[in-house]
């Protein structure tokens, strides 16, 4: 795994796992996105759900929730925008009552975000991060979460510790690179029939299965397995790696 600081926000996050939710409060943002520009979100406790469309806006509603008013007015949403460039960060307060210093919250984020965009490491700790219908470069991160991807077709970066990864692709060719890496969870991707890709996958415990594109699992030592072979002509790059949990390739239906 790539980023060790992940499990040590876990940890710090761990005293607002349990959220009463007995205040909320919405803030909401909108900035105009150039073309190829980034998008880049962090967050602790929350999950996150992104969806591409038409037009160049980027719309963020950030619902905010904590145990008192007191905890509420420390959650705050840092905002830096520019043209090219759009960075959204959750800061908590702190609390010399409470363990590690952490008062309680959690933020839920929704971005409508333009197609084109690049979601340059969009993490949450504690929560599931959703992406629909962006075109652009894609990296997704989060400890404690399932990530779902759909509609994809340029760049892939996705990392989890606890929880499945689902991904599914209009367009997989050429020079895209697609990694997928989590530890407890299975992976499943879904790609066009026309597909072409390069494909490595390994397991420790649990089994691959890339039947529709006819590919057969390499008969390996005693522990783990992992398959290796190209799917078309083998343009573009597929990499999927999970410990404990299944990986399956599968045809878009």
């Amino acid at each position: 795994m790539r980023n060790i600081n992940m499990w040590l926000l876990a940890i710090f996050a761990t005293s607002s796992l349990t959220v009463r939710a007995d205040v909320q409060e919405t803030e909401t943002y909108s900035f105009e996105l150039n073309q190829n520009g980034r998008i880049s979100l962090s967050n602790i406790n929350g999950d996150v759900r992104i969806s591409g469309g038409s037009g160049s806006a980027v719309e963020i509603t950030a619902d905010k929730r904590a145990d008192d008013e007191d905890d509420l007015a420390k959650l705050t949403i840092k905002v830096k925008a520019e043209p090219d460039s759009i960075r959204v960060e959750t800061v908590h307060g702190k609390s010399e009552s409470r363990w590690f210093g952490s008062d309680s919250g959690e933020v839920t984020y929704t971005l409508k975000v333009p197609a084109y965009a690049n979601l340059d490491t969009i993490s949450t700790v504690n929560g599931d991060v959703l992406v629909e219908g962006v075109s652009g470069t894609v990296s997704v991160e989060s400890v404690n979460g399932e990530l779902d991807l759909r509609n994809l077709a340029g760049d892939v970066d996705l990392e989890t510790t606890n929880g499945g990864i689902e991904a599914s692709f209009d367009l997989l060719e050429g020079s895209q690179r697609v990694s997928a890496d989590t530890v407890n969870g299975r992976i499943t991707l879904y790609l066009p029939a026309n597909a072409s890709a390069r494909l490595s996958a390994e397991t420790l415990n649990g089994g691959i299965n890339a039947e529709d594109f006819g590919l057969d699992v390499d008969s390996g030592g005693f522990v783990g397995k992992d398959l290796n072979g190209n799917i078309g002509s083998g343009e573009a790059r597929i990499d999927l790696d999970t410990v404990n949990g299944g990986i399956r390739v599968r045809k878009q239906p």
